[in-house]
């Protein structure tokens, strides 16, 4: 292990992620997610496979697979969480699952597994950065029609409609306490935020901005600029863009993430727009959506836009470097 892994390791926000109790109850008490992870494997694990279940959290998919019945579990993470996930399973009689405490880089392997299973999707599916170490481990230990599980996922974006939506993010806008603050009145502008939206909160219409085959996706050939159109059913003000993703985990098991679906811990993603956007039924949208961030445990920075062909509005997220930058101390 690396020391750049360490030092991730060892960093507040991961250990506030997967080194922490809470949030793998969170994503246990996501039913609509893991029922379907269970569902998926049931019906693709068979007695003779081996399973390899990247980036395993508390272990529960190696225990789904090992209860379907396979004749090797391998889970793998690269979090000290890991001692406790091999607790858990030994306390409930998996005496069947290897447990790896490796990244993708680290990770060796004696043979091939028939399938992978990984819960690697993030926020709007790209905020973990898991994608490309979940690719490395599919191409070095994968079998021959090997199975990944999910097989397929896809973008999604639509047009937020709700107008105290807006007035929330230009709260700073409106000099409260009789103080301006334009300074920093347009950074909650150029911030995504997790957000759970009501179906009314959206335009009917939604755009599909494209999918992964994860059995054949390549880092070589893994879009970073995410597009696709989308005719509004009526007129309006947009105020924000959303985005989320669906998931096929196997044939007939499908996982979905936007305001239209069961709730899940994934929520939506905020994309907000610095004005309102007028749109009408006559002119088509382009909607564009790019994660800007590749490195596994920093925080994912996003571009986006809307256009009608007459107009366009796009926003890349700053990180206001210069305004956060340590000062030297003393008066300023």
């Amino acid at each position: 292990m690396s020391s750049d892994q360490e030092n991730d390791q060892n960093s507040p926000s991961y250990r506030m992620s997967y080194g922490d109790v809470a949030m793998h109850k969170v994503m246990l008490q996501d039913v609509v997610r893991t029922d379907a992870y269970e569902k998926s494997i049931s019906e693709l694990v068979r007695p003779e496979h081996s399973v390899l279940d990247f980036g395993c959290g508390t272990g529960i998919l190696a225990m789904f697979a090992a209860r379907a019945g396979a004749r090797k579990v391998i889970a793998v993470d690269r979090s000290p969480f890991i001692k406790t996930a091999k607790e858990i399973a030994r306390q409930n009689g998996f005496d069947n699952i290897d447990f790896y405490h490796d990244d993708h880089q680290s990770l060796q392997l004696e043979e091939k597994v028939d399938v992978i299973v990984s819960e690697w999707m993030g926020h709007c599916l790209f905020y973990e950065a898991m994608l490309e170490p979940l690719l490395a481990v599919r191409d070095r230990y994968l079998a021959n029609q090997g199975v990944m599980i999910p097989a397929q996922v896809s973008l999604h974006a639509g047009l937020v409609c709700d107008q105290d939506l807006f007035d929330d993010l230009a709260f700073l806008r409106q000099r409260p306490y009789d103080i301006d603050f334009s300074p920093i009145s347009h950074v909650p502008f150029q911030q995504t935020d997790l957000v759970t939206l009501d179906p009314e909160s959206i335009l009917k219409n939604t755009a599909y901005l494209g999918s992964l085959h994860m059995h054949s996706v390549s880092k070589s050939d893994t879009p970073r600029v995410f597009s696709g159109t989308i005719r509004p059913n009526k007129k309006a003000r947009i105020f924000a863009l959303c985005g989320w993703f669906s998931a096929e985990l196997s044939p007939g098991v499908t996982l979905g993430t936007g305001p239209n679906d069961m709730p899940t811990h994934w929520d939506q993603v905020l994309f907000p727009l610095p004005e309102p956007f007028n749109v009408d039924p006559s002119l088509e949208l382009t909607i564009t959506i790019s994660p800007l961030t590749e490195q596994v445990g920093k925080e994912q920075r996003w571009y986006w836009s809307i256009t009608d062909g007459e107009r366009t509005v796009s926003v890349g997220e700053q990180q206001q470097q210069q305004a956060l930058a340590d000062l030297p101390g003393g008066k300023l």
